[in-house]
């Protein structure tokens, strides 16, 4: 899946993680770094990951899982927390390496950007 959203485009982020949900687009400090980055929601801290062949299997896409990855999803689910993934997934670091994203590190998630018509 190519990027929804490219290096440079401008969003507009509405502010609060109470609304996102997965399938939204989110903005959120980093668990690793701190900086913010941009990556989709897909799955919700009480959701059960679907995972066939290594692939995590969602509504918005297939996301490969490594041996490590796919391990720590068993027990990397955390209440009041998002798996965040990024849509170009063999470019993207995201919570398949760092796992589920608390709430609290999210700025709010994005409702359009340039170039979304």
């Amino acid at each position: 899946m190519a990027p929804a959203l490219m290096n440079g485009e401008i969003a507009l982020v509405l502010r609060g993680s109470e609304k996102i949900r997965p399938g939204d687009i989110a903005v959120y400090h980093s668990p690793i770094t701190g900086n913010l980055v941009v990556k989709r929601c897909v799955l919700d801290s009480g959701e059960k990951p679907h995972i066939e062949n290594g692939w995590l299997i969602t509504p918005w896409g297939r996301w490969y899982l490594s041996g490590a990855e796919w391990e720590q999803m068993d027990g990397a689910q955390t209440e009041n927390s998002l798996f965040m993934v990024g849509d170009n997934q063999f470019m993207s670091f995201d919570s398949r390496d760092y796992g589920f994203v608390p709430r609290e590190s999210f700025i709010g998630r994005v409702v359009s950007w340039e170039g979304n018509e």
